[in-house]
C-alpha cells in the first residue's frame, strides 16, 4: 500500500497547484470605464449607521512637573514634544429638570512625550533624554447633536407571581422578574489639533554651573471631536435638486477641513 505523504488532502484543505512554467511578459495594456451605481434591491425602510459629530471640544490642561536629567547639563538645545491620548471616555449626562442643554461627561488621560537634547559642557556630543508627562482631565462639555443613550433595568421591582395551589396567596416556589439591558453605541474621541505652551525653570545647580532638574509649567491645548454612531434615514438629508445644472459649491473660507483655523493667535 502506498504511504500517505500528507499532500494536504486529508486536512480538508485544497492545496494550490504548483506552476509548471512562467511566460515572460513583454507588455500589458489596461483600459477602464466607470458607471453610475445601480440599485438592484431598494430598501423599503432606508436607514444607515454613520458616525455623528456631537461636538468639537476645546480642552486646556495646565500641568506642572519636575524632570530629572540623567546627567548634569550645561544647556538645553531643544525639546521636542508630542501629545497623545491614552484614554478618552465619554458618557451622556442625564438631563436635569428645566435644562435644555445636552451635556456629556468626558474623562481624558493624555501623555505629553518630551525628547530633551542637551550638552554637558562647552563642547562635546549632544545627549538625548526622553520622558512622558501624564495628565488627567474630567470635564462636562456641551454637545450640539443629541447623544443616544438608554438605561438598563437591572434591579427591577417588576415581579411575576403566581397563585399557590390553595389559591390563598403567592406561590413561594414559582416566580419571575422583568429586566432589560440596552447596548449603547460608545461616544468616541477623534483628536484634531494640539498645541503646547511651556515655561522651563532650571534648578539644582552644581559648583560648575550645571543643572539636572527642570521644573516645567505647561499648557496643553487639545481640540477633538466627540462622535457616536447613530442610525438615521439618508433620504431626509438629500440636497435639493438644482434645475439649472450648476454644481453645488462649498465656500472654502467657511470649510471646516483646515486644522489651521484652530490655531490661537498669541500677541506677545
Amino acid at each position: 500500500m502506498r504511504r500517505n505523504t500528507s499532500c494536504g488532502c486529508n486536512d480538508h484543505k485544497c492545496p494550490p497547484a504548483k506552476p509548471c512554467d512562467k511566460a515572460k511578459v513583454k507588455r500589458v495594456d489596461c483600459f477602464s470605464d466607470s458607471f453610475e451605481p445601480e440599485v438592484f434591491h431598494p430598501q423599503d425602510f432606508p436607514v444607515i449607521d454613520v458616525p455623528v459629530v456631537l461636538a468639537e471640544v476645546e480642552l486646556e490642561a495646565n500641568i506642572e512637573s519636575d524632570i530629572k536629567l540623567p546627567t548634569p547639563a550645561r544647556e538645553i538645545k531643544n525639546i521636542r514634544k508630542n501629545v497623545s491620548l491614552k484614554q478618552c471616555k465619554a458618557i451622556a449626562v442625564p438631563k436635569f429638570p428645566n435644562s435644555s442643554s445636552k451635556l456629556v461627561k468626558v474623562f481624558i488621560t493624555g501623555v505629553l512625550h518630551k525628547n530633551i537634547e542637551y550638552v554637558e559642557d562647552c563642547s562635546g556630543v549632544v545627549k538625548h533624554f526622553s520622558t512622558d508627562v501624564e495628565f488627567t482631565c474630567n470635564e462636562t462639555v456641551k454637545v450640539f447633536n443629541k447623544p443616544v443613550q438608554f438605561f438598563s433595568i437591572k434591579n427591577s421591582v417588576d415581579e411575576i407571581r403566581f397563585l399557590d395551589k390553595k389559591g390563598h396567596g403567592a406561590d413561594r416556589c414559582t416566580f419571575g422578574q422583568f429586566t432589560d439591558e440596552d447596548y449603547n453605541e460608545p461616544i468616541e474621541c477623534k483628536p484634531i489639533f494640539t498645541e503646547v505652551l511651556e515655561l522651563d525653570l532650571l534648578k539644582d545647580f552644581d559648583r560648575f554651573g550645571r543643572f539636572n532638574k527642570i521644573t516645567e509649567k505647561v499648557e496643553v491645548f487639545l481640540l477633538f471631536k466627540l462622535l457616536q454612531t447613530q442610525q438615521f434615514d439618508p433620504t431626509l438629508f438629500c440636497p435639493p435638486h438644482d434645475h439649472d445644472g450648476d454644481d453645488h459649491q462649498i465656500n472654502a473660507s467657511t470649510s471646516n477641513t483646515n486644522p489651521n483655523r484652530y490655531r490661537r493667535s498669541r500677541n506677545i
